[in-house]
């Protein structure tokens, strides 16, 4: 990519031109594949006749709400509803391809995803409000689960004696469909004090069914079930397994990724102070205060996702808010830190003599944007199908897998539509942080390019060993070599063309999960969110062509020019 001074002119002219016949090619192939691979087994299991549709949140929180009246005889105030899932066994499923199975033989009565339905009421003579959580099958909306002593609540009740909770437990079971044959009382009780027992028969793969029982003496001294929880448990070698690798991947993910972060948060204030005469602090505030909005307004939208992770504890929502404010501190820290990077790598590699980020006063800025977003897509469309090609390769090679984690399914989104701004978030601070400084100062340091993306690339992978996809070092292999390509991205044609093309790619895959989601709405926002990134390149190619050129003055020092 050369930037040349015309004659005459005091702005600089960007030329800048892919081989388009080679991008069209690649990028209609990985699309292809992606598509295949990805989205038509999707496709054919959300519209088969054994898929059904999930109930709304509001009749979840009417059958709970329900439930709770009739069980507990308590006085309902307000319900509120969160997606669950078991993550230890959907992950362990996912490993020994055992899903199908378990769909047909055990999820109507033991769903791995249920709402959790946090019922606020209180219980006669009690005075306060405490919560209640009831899990309701997704699908049948029938009552599947339920805990009225959550961690930090106190109990109205007295806690029946072994016998008569082994009674009445062993009674409830029965009323349920377990035979008495069936039930073994486990000898050692749950850590939170309650009954558990193991159902004979009742096992896939090697995990094997278990049912957590909690009894207390109601009115006129009835027993009464307080706890009814039934849980597949997956073998202990599994979950020792994915503990371990949680460890090491929080670990690299403390040290690797936060703790390399903070050093090149450091480098760029020295940095940008050392190149000031080569870039402006004027730079980049736009794209950090957009940054910092957009996952300000993405924390607020998912503290449900927050609230889930946390369980069945009574102040859960008070600690969600707790944890969206912290978040958003540090968010706002890491704002500070992308604007930063963007002045100091901007002013590296103009000191270097390349200008990798033109300005918007620069003559062609607003063509170079349209030509990057076009680079963007085809780019994207290419790394869609070269992650797809390795995550096969990896799962078949290494065995990986991936489990769910209920932070960030988009059925915890408040509004699940504006999920995808996250990708502009992403897009913005790994290319500013990982690529446009990162790559810039270890060019700087060691003069060779191949050191120079493959530290900040290793860095950026890091970032993501933590995601629930096993072995940890999944994303490791698969996030290194496909960051490789975006830093080729930048190197060839620019950072903006790295930045839509990391855009694209996670609109394209959250918007696909809007579509899975279903309704109207979803279906529309995904559309838009999938071809929004051209109508904006097309509004600040327009915005810039219509502009009147300043007199004089070049914007870019004469030496930045090749």
């Amino acid at each position: 990519m050369k930037f040349k001074k015309r004659r005459g002119v005091g702005m600089q002219q960007l030329h800048q031109e892919p081989h388009w016949k080679t991008l069209y090619i690649w990028g209609s192939i990985c699309l292809a594949i992606f598509i295949f691979f990805q989205i038509l087994p999707s496709t054919s299991s959300f519209f088969s006749s054994e898929s059904k549709p999930i109930i709304k949140e509001k009749a979840a929180e009417q059958k709970a709400a329900d439930f709770v009246r009739e069980q507990f005889n308590a006085d309902v105030h307000s319900a509120s509803t969160v997606y669950m899932a078991d993550r230890d066994l959907y992950g362990y499923l996912a490993k020994e391809k055992l899903t199908k199975d378990f769909d047909k033989q055990y999820s109507s009565q033991f769903p791995t995803e249920t709402y959790q339905v946090n019922v606020r009421s209180h219980i006669p003579p009690e005075s306060k409000q405490r919560s209640i959580f009831v899990h309701v099958n997704m699908e049948s909306g029938e009552i599947v689960g339920w805990n009225a002593i959550p961690e930090g609540a106190l109990s109205p009740w007295t806690r029946a004696d072994s016998e008569a909770a082994d009674l009445a437990a062993r009674s409830f079971l029965q009323e349920r469909g377990f035979r008495g044959e069936e039930l073994k009382l486990m000898p050692v009780p749950s850590q939170d004090g309650s009954l558990v027992y193991q159902a004979a028969g009742y096992t896939l793969g090697d995990a094997k069914l278990f049912l957590h029982i909690d009894a207390a003496l109601g009115e006129s001294q009835s027993v009464l079930i307080t706890r009814y929880k039934p849980q597949f448990q997956p073998p202990e070698g599994y979950v020792s397994y994915v503990e371990k690798q949680d460890q090491i991947a929080g670990l690299l993910t403390l040290t690797g990724y936060i703790g390399m972060s903070v050093v090149l948060f450091i480098l760029a204030i020295i940095y940008a102070i050392l190149y000031r005469r080569h870039t402006s602090f004027a730079r980049g505030w736009l794209l950090a205060v957009i940054f910092f909005l957009f996952y300000t307004v993405n924390n607020i939208n998912m503290m449900d996702g927050v609230e889930a992770t946390l369980g069945e504890i009574e102040n859960a929502a008070q600690m969600a808010w707790l944890g969206t404010i912290v978040t958003t501190f540090i968010m706002g820290i890491m704002a500070v830190s992308v604007y930063i990077s963007l002045v100091a790598g901007d002013g590296l590699w103009r000191g270097m003599g390349r200008n990798l980020w033109p300005r918007w006063g620069e003559s062609g800025y607003g063509d170079h944007v349209w030509t990057s977003m076009k680079t963007g897509y085809w780019i994207a469309f290419i790394f869609l199908g070269l992650q797809t090609l390795i995550f096969l390769f990896l799962e078949m090679g290494t065995g990986a897998w991936a489990t769910t984690d209920v932070s960030q399914s988009p059925i915890n989104f408040a509004y699940p539509w504006l999920f995808p701004i996250l990708a502009w978030c992403a897009a913005i601070s790994e290319e500013a942080i990982y690529r446009l400084f990162g790559i810039a100062v270890f060019k700087r340091w060691f003069r060779s390019t191949y050191a120079a993306v493959i530290i900040p690339t290793i860095v950026w992978a890091l970032g993501h060993v933590a995601y629930p996809i096993y072995p940890w070092t999944t994303r490791l292999v698969e996030l290194t070599l496909l960051g490789l390509l975006f830093c080729f991205v930048m190197l060839r044609y620019g950072f903006i063309a790295a930045l839509f093309a990391h855009a694209v790619i996670d609109l394209v895959l959250m918007a696909v999960s809007l579509v899975f989601m279903g309704s109207a709405e979803n279906m529309a926002a995904a559309v838009f969110y999938i071809l929004h990134p051209i109508a904006l390149a097309w509004l600040i190619r327009y915005l810039h062509n219509k502009r009147k050129p300043r007199p004089g003055g070049v914007t870019a020092p004469h030496e930045a020019i090749q």
